[in-house]
């Protein structure tokens, strides 16, 4: 399930107009680390192997931690990065290692989902690694966790769904992240399953 804001975020009505309002006006880019200032491009040799037409969603696989995650959406509609408790367990995460939060989540499905808290995780993607907050949800795991756009901003990343891949910035050069069209099928039937379940 893809997620959005939490209903109790700061993301109040008063938020949004000052942040409307603020691009409106000129601002000095945010100084980050020294990266590859190669530009990122994409080419046909990108979108090689894919079947087409298609509308799979971007399916990648990250460490986190210890361990290699599979079935990790890439999702530019989602304000905050989501991990399953399911995953968490299987990692040897406790409860009591989780942030406590009140918050809930609201899907694209407008099913509101309690969070059981936060936990922060060290991502590693092609090189790099990152600290990453995710909230924590109880939910039929389609997917083990989902990537959103606080995460895409911090790697620099450039995300194409035609092409099924995610390119970045490094210290070493522009690397790449391409996507498993056959897991994000599975997925999506996964999905199908389950809102068909859910209706009957």
């Amino acid at each position: 399930m893809i997620l959005g804001p939490p209903e109790d975020c700061a993301d109040s009505v008063r938020a949004l107009k000052k942040r409307g309002r603020q691009v409106c006006s000129l601002q000095a880019a945010p100084s980050k680390p020294p990266l590859c200032l190669d530009p990122i491009s994409f080419t046909s040799e990108d979108a090689k192997g894919i079947q087409h037409p298609h509308s799979d969603p971007l399916v990648i696989e990250v460490s986190m931690g210890d361990f290699d995650v599979e079935r990790v959406l890439v999702d530019t509609g989602s304000t905050v990065n989501v991990i399953c408790w399911q995953t968490l367990d299987k990692m040897g995460v406790t409860p009591e290692q989780l942030k406590p939060e009140s918050r809930t989540l609201t899907g694209y499905d407008g099913v509101v989902k309690l969070l059981m808290g936060d936990v922060k995780l060290q991502v590693r993607a092609g090189g790099l690694s990152w600290k990453t907050k995710f909230v924590v949800i109880v939910a039929p795991p389609v997917y083990n966790a989902i990537l959103g756009v606080l995460w895409i901003y911090a790697m620099q990343a450039v995300p194409l769904t035609y092409h099924l891949c995610i390119k970045f910035p490094t210290t070493t050069g522009i690397r790449t992240l391409y996507g498993d069209q056959r897991v994000a099928r599975t997925c999506s039937g996964i999905e199908k399953k389950q809102r068909k379940t859910k209706d009957a």
